[in-house]
C-alpha cells in the first residue's frame, strides 16, 4: 500500500511537471505601454466594450525582447468590434498577471500560466482592424490547428450575437453565460445576488448545464423512437440514444468555449453514456474515478482549483447520499395504492430538488469558503425556487433554440429561455435581499486538508467504517473556530502596486487612498472581514502659493527651496497623525500620506515623490515608496519598501510579533529571507515585526519573471527580504 501511495505522488509529480513544461508560457516582466499588432483569438462582450485575446505578432515603441505569446486586452467604448481571427494594432498598456492580494489568496500568474496568457491590459481607445489578403482564419502563418480553433470561435461569436439580438440586457448576458460561457456580460450586481443566493453554479457550465442538454436529448429521442414499431424493434433504441445525445453533449462543449469545467462535465457524462450503450451501471464511483484520472493525467494543474475540487465533491456526495437512500429505500419497500403512488411522486420531485441541493451545498460549502470566503446561507432556499424552473423551462427552451437556429426558428424559444431566466434573476435578488450570505473570511491553512480527509472515507466508503470521517471534519470545525476566537487582523498591508496601504484595527480598515482599487480591496474586504473603511484625512498647504510640489514636478528634480518647505510640512503631517494613531493623513494632490501605527506608535509614510524618499526616511520607522527612490535602503536604518522589493514579494504584510494572524503562513521556499534586521530610531528598545509575502516563491516559472531584468536582457538574484524587523 506504502508503494503504491508513492507511485501515485510520483506519478503526479512528473504529470506536474510535464505540463509545466508543455506550457512554457512566456510572462511579462514588467508593466509597458507598447504598440500590439497581432490577430483576434476569441472575443468577450463586457458591460463596458469588448475583451480580446490576441495572440501577439509583433511591439514596437518600445519592441519587447521578452514578449508574450498570447494577452488578453480590453477595449472600452462602443465601436464595432474586431472580427475573430482579424489582425488588430493599436496603443496598449500591458502588465503582468497579478501577484496573490494576500498570502494564501488566487495566484493570477498561476492561473494566467496555465491558460497560456502572459500579459494582461488594455487599449488605449478602439484598435485598428488590419485589411488582409486572405480570409480572418486562413493565413499561412495560422497553423490548421488554430484555424479550427478560429473556426469554433467564430461560430461561438454568432451564437452569443443572435442571443444577443433576442435577448438584452442582464438576460441575454446570463443566457449567454448558460449557452456559449462568455459571463462578463453580467453586471457586479447580478453576479453577487447570484452567488448570495446560492445560484453561482447556474452560470458555470458544468455537469448541471450538460446532463440537462444530453439528458433531454436522450429522453426525446428515445421516446420519438419508441413511437415507431419499426425503430424500436429494428435499432437498440437506448444505445442510439446514448450515441447521439454524446454528439449533442460534444457540440455544447465546443459551443461552450472548452471551459475546464465544461471539459469535466462532458468527460464525466461521455464515461456514463458509454457505460449505458455497454449495459453497465452508468453513474458509479468508478467512473467518477476514471474521469478525474483522466483529468488529472492532462491537466494536473486543475486539483489546486477550485472548480474541480466542488465538481467532484458535489459528484461524489451525491452519488454516496443516493445510494445511502436507495438502500434504506429498498428495505422499506411496501405495496402503494394509485393514489399514494401519485403523491409519492411529488414528494419524491420535490425532495429530490431539496436533497440535491442540500447535499451538493453541505459537500461543496467548505470548498467556497476557502477559495472563495463566503458562503450562501439561503442556498438551499434559492435552489428550491430556481432550479425548476432552470431545469423545466430555462434548458428545454435554450436546446431547442440551438437545434432550431441553422433554421432561423430560435426566436420564440430564446424568449421563452428569457422569461424563465428573468424569474431566475427575481429569485437571486429576492434571496439576496434576505441577507443571507455569509462572509467567512479566509480559513485556516489547514482547514480544507482536514475536510478533505474526513470527506474522503465519508462519500467513498460503504460500511459503518464511514463515520470515521466525522473526526477529520470534526477537527476542522474546531480549527475554524478556535482560530475566529483567538486570532486577531494583521497590523499594516502594503500592495503589490504600492498605492496602496492599509492599517487594520479590528474590523475596520485605515487606507491610504480614497478610493483603493477595487480589485486588491476587494479581495481584503473578502479575506479579512473588513466592516469599515475609513478614508485619509487630506492636509492642505496653509497657503496654496507655497505649496512644495505641483503634481506635475513629482519626477522632476527639485529645488533646494522646495525640498526644505516640503520636509517641513512632512514633518507637520507627521505630528498631525500623531493625534489620531491608524488613520492615514495625505497631503494635497496626494503627495505622500502618514500613519501612526496604533500602540506601538510606528511612523509609517506612503511617498509617492521619489526624490523626497530619504528626507521621509529621516523621519519615519517605515517607508513605503510608490515609484523608484534610486536607492534600496535607508541610511537611517529605517525599513524601505520600494518598488523593486514588493515586485517579487507582491502584497506585504507587516504584523507585530505577538500577533497570531489571520494570514497564511507563505514561508520562502528559496532562501529569499534574512534572519533579522534592525531600523529607526526609538529612544529605548525597539518593536519586532514579522513580514508575509504574497508570493511563496521566485522559482515557479510563473514567477521567474520578476526576478528578469529588461534592461541588462537577464535573471537578477533576489532581493534578500528579512524574516523581521525591528523598528
Amino acid at each position: 500500500m506504502i508503494a503504491g501511495i508513492l507511485a501515485m505522488m510520483l506519478t503526479g509529480a512528473f504529470l506536474t511537471q510535464v505540463e509545466t513544461l508543455r506550457r512554457g508560457t512566456v510572462m511579462l516582466d514588467s508593466a509597458v505601454t507598447t504598440h500590439v499588432t497581432g490577430y483576434v483569438e476569441s472575443r468577450e462582450k463586457t458591460d463596458s466594450g469588448w475583451r480580446y485575446v490576441v495572440s501577439v505578432q509583433q511591439t514596437h515603441d518600445p519592441t519587447i525582447r521578452r514578449p508574450p505569446e498570447r494577452v488578453t486586452l480590453v477595449a472600452r467604448g462602443n465601436k464595432s468590434p474586431a472580427p475573430i481571427g482579424a489582425g488588430v494594432s493599436g496603443l496598449a498598456r500591458l502588465s503582468p498577471p497579478s501577484a496573490p492580494a494576500l498570502p494564501g489568496l488566487v495566484d493570477f500568474g498561476l492561473l494566467s500560466y496555465f491558460d497560456g496568457i502572459g500579459a494582461v491590459g488594455f487599449f488605449y481607445g478602439a484598435p485598428d482592424i488590419l485589411e488582409t489578403n486572405a480570409p480572418a482564419g486562413q493565413r499561412p502563418e495560422i497553423g490548421l490547428l488554430r484555424r479550427g480553433e478560429l473556426a469554433v470561435e467564430r461560430l461561438r461569436d454568432a451564437i452569443a450575437t443572435r442571443i444577443r439580438a433576442v435577448l438584452s440586457g442582464e438576460t441575454g448576458a446570463f443566457a449567454n453565460a448558460i449557452i456559449t460561457g462568455q459571463r462578463r456580460g453580467l453586471s457586479d450586481g447580478t453576479l453577487a445576488a447570484l452567488r448570495n443566493a446560492g445560484l453561482a453554479h447556474v452560470i458555470a457550465i458544468s455537469g448541471l448545464h450538460m446532463a440537462l442538454a444530453a439528458g433531454i436529448f436522450f429522453a426525446a429521442l428515445r421516446f420519438l423512437m419508441a413511437m415507431s414499431a419499426g425503430l424500436s424493434e429494428g435499432f437498440a433504441t437506448k444505445k442510439v440514444a446514448a450515441a447521439t445525445a454524446l454528439s449533442t453533449a460534444f457540440l455544447y462543449l465546443l459551443i461552450s468555449g472548452m471551459q475546464v469545467s465544461a471539459q469535466r462535465a462532458f468527460l464525466m457524462l461521455a464515461i456514463m453514456l458509454v457505460a449505458a450503450m455497454l449495459n453497465r451501471p452508468a453513474i458509479s464511483l468508478r467512473n467518477v474515478a476514471v474521469a478525474a484520472f483522466i483529468i488529472l493525467s492532462f491537466s494536473p494543474s486543475e486539483a489546486a482549483g477550485p472548480g474541480m475540487q466542488m465538481s467532484f465533491a458535489a459528484t461524489l456526495a451525491l452519488i454516496a447520499g443516493y445510494g445511502v437512500w436507495q438502500s434504506r429505500q429498498s428495505r422499506s419497500e411496501q405495496p402503494l395504492t394509485a393514489r399514494m403512488r401519485g403523491a409519492r411522486l411529488i414528494v419524491a420531485a420535490i425532495g429530490g430538488v431539496a436533497l440535491t441541493s442540500l447535499i451538493g451545498g453541505l459537500a461543496t460549502a467548505p470548498f467556497a469558503m476557502d477559495h472563495f470566503h463566503r458562503m450562501a446561507g439561503y442556498g438551499l432556499l434559492g435552489n428550491l425556487l430556481a432550479m425548476p424552473i432552470v431545469t423545466f423551462i430555462v434548458m428545454p427552451a435554450g436546446l431547442a433554440a440551438m437545434l432550431l437556429m441553422p433554421l432561423n426558428l430560435h426566436t420564440p424559444f430564446l424568449a421563452i429561455m428569457g422569461e424563465g431566466l428573468q424569474q431566475v434573476l427575481k429569485v437571486a435578488f429576492w434571496v439576496d435581499s434576505l441577507g443571507g450570505a455569509i462572509d467567512t473570511g479566509q480559513m485556516p491553512e489547514w482547514f480544507l486538508p482536514l475536510f478533505i480527509m474526513g470527506f474522503m472515507p465519508l462519500v467513498l466508503l460503504k460500511t459503518r467504517l464511514r463515520l470515521l470521517g466525522m473526526f477529520p471534519i470534526a477537527a476542522s470545525l474546531w480549527l475554524l473556530l478556535s482560530q475566529s476566537a483567538a486570532t486577531t487582523n494583521p497590523r499594516l498591508l502594503i500592495s503589490e502596486e504600492g498605492g496602496l496601504v492599509a492599517i487594520l484595527k479590528a474590523e475596520d480598515a485605515f487606507v491610504s487612498e480614497k478610493r483603493p482599487a477595487a480589485f486588491i480591496y476587494d479581495q481584503w474586504i473578502s479575506a479579512l472581514t473588513i466592516r469599515q473603511t475609513i478614508a485619509p484625512k487630506v492636509m492642505r498647504a496653509p497657503d496654496p502659493e507655497v505649496a512644495p510640489i505641483r503634481t506635475d514636478q513629482r519626477f522632476k528634480p527639485l529645488e533646494p527651496d522646495q525640498v526644505s518647505q516640503a520636509e517641513d510640512m512632512l514633518a507637520k503631517t507627521i505630528s498631525a497623525s500623531k493625534e489620531e494613531p491608524g488613520r492615514f493623513y495625505c497631503q494635497k494632490d496626494n503627495l505622500w500620506c502618514v500613519a501612526t501605527l496604533p500602540a506601538d506608535h510606528m511612523t509609517i509614510v506612503q511617498m509617492n515623490i521619489p526624490a523626497l524618499t530619504g528626507k521621509a526616511c529621516d523621519q519615519a520607522n517605515i517607508i513605503i515608496s510608490r515609484y523608484r527612490p534610486g536607492f534600496q535602503k535607508c541610511r537611517s536604518g529605517a525599513f524601505l519598501v520600494t518598488p523593486a522589493m514588493r515586485r517579487q514579494t507582491g502584497t506585504l504584510v507587516l504584523e507585530p510579533e505577538h500577533s497570531t494572524g489571520l494570514l497564511r503562513t507563505a514561508t520562502r521556499a528559496d532562501d529569499l529571507t534574512g534572519e533579522h534586521e534592525t531600523g529607526g530610531k526609538q529612544p529605548s528598545g525597539c518593536a519586532t515585526i514579522t513580514l508575509t509575502p504574497s508570493l511563496q516563491t521566485l522559482r515557479r516559472p510563473w514567477n521567474r519573471h520578476r526576478l528578469y531584468d529588461w534592461r541588462k536582457q537577464r535573471f537578477e538574484k533576489p532581493i534578500m527580504l528579512p524574516k523581521k524587523i525591528c523598528v
